[in-house]
């Protein structure tokens, strides 16, 4: 094996020595832990494709958002990798990637429901964001598949409000790299909604949406083989909990940042890392 250092090595570790730096100064975050946290900066450095500025504002956001959810993301273990592999759950994360080693994300509406239960909530923010630390995520991104078919008004208006505009805000900030979603039977009550979420949506991440009617158009934008039989394919494997763990170790160290709340909103509306010297 060569030990030739490539471009982008030394893009790498010199774009993490600003991100470190940048932090080192940082105005509202601080980091209380004793571990190393280069693993979670490469993560955002990755999805933001080594972009100083998005990685600043991705990094900006999801740290106190995640931090002020203590009752979403608090304490992650294998008790909420157990509810994506239930037959009835609402999100599953296929172990095999497609030809492009994208990893592949499967929400079946249909499955949503006790949004009265906390702990139902907070598996539905925190499964998601465990999964997407996974190396082949960072790197080559994810398919989301959304499967809305005999999805009724009456099952929807389940779904808190809030809920809904937190999810809206976290796309915004993308720390998930979407290569495509295909979204299955979109209810047209749902239409004025998605018409709002396009604020928060970036012209890009537009184009990766395919609307399908039913199930059998998936062959038009996808590779079905890797895909469960009810989808057209083969597959019955889901993520194990080991590339999970990754996740979790994240998740824990993003918890152990101390957020002064109080400086926050001096900057938030025109980000901190243009009011740091860089060196």
């Amino acid at each position: 094996m060569s030990n030739k250092i490539t471009d982008n090595d030394i893009r790498g570790k010199q774009s993490l020595e600003l991100f470190k730096n940048w932090l080192s100064k940082h105005r509202f975050l601080k980091y209380t832990g004793t571990d190393s946290i280069d693993d979670l900066l490469m993560f955002y450095l990755r999805v933001k494709k080594f972009s100083m500025q998005k990685t600043f504002e991705s990094f900006e956001f999801t740290i106190p958002f995640i931090n002020s959810h203590s009752d979403l993301y608090s304490n992650p273990g294998p008790a909420d990798y157990e509810f994506t592999v239930k037959a009835n759950s609402p999100l599953i994360f296929l172990k095999n990637p497609n030809a492009e080693g994208q990893r592949i994300y499967i929400y079946k509406m249909k499955n949503f429901k006790n949004f009265d239960n906390v702990e139902y909530l907070r598996r539905n923010f925190l499964t998601p964001l465990l999964c997407i630390f996974d190396m082949e995520a960072q790197l080559n991104g994810v398919v989301v598949v959304m499967d809305y078919s005999d999805v009724n008004l009456g099952k929807l208006m389940k779904v808190p409000v809030p809920m809904i505009y937190n999810a809206m805000k976290l796309s915004k900030y993308g720390v998930m790299r979407l290569k495509q979603l295909n979204i299955i039977g979109f209810p047209s009550f749902l239409k004025p909604i998605f018409e709002f979420a396009k604020s928060f949506t970036s012209a890009k991440i537009l184009e990766r949406i395919n609307f399908l009617n039913d199930v059998t158009e998936l062959p038009k934008y996808m590779d079905v083989s890797v895909l469960p039989k009810e989808y057209g394919g083969s597959s019955v494997e889901l993520l194990d909990y080991k590339s999970f763990e990754l996740g979790v170790a994240c998740i824990n160290k993003i918890r152990k940042f101390d957020v002064n709340f109080s400086k926050i909103q001096a900057y938030e509306n025109v980000g901190s890392f243009r009011k740091l010297e860089i060196d």
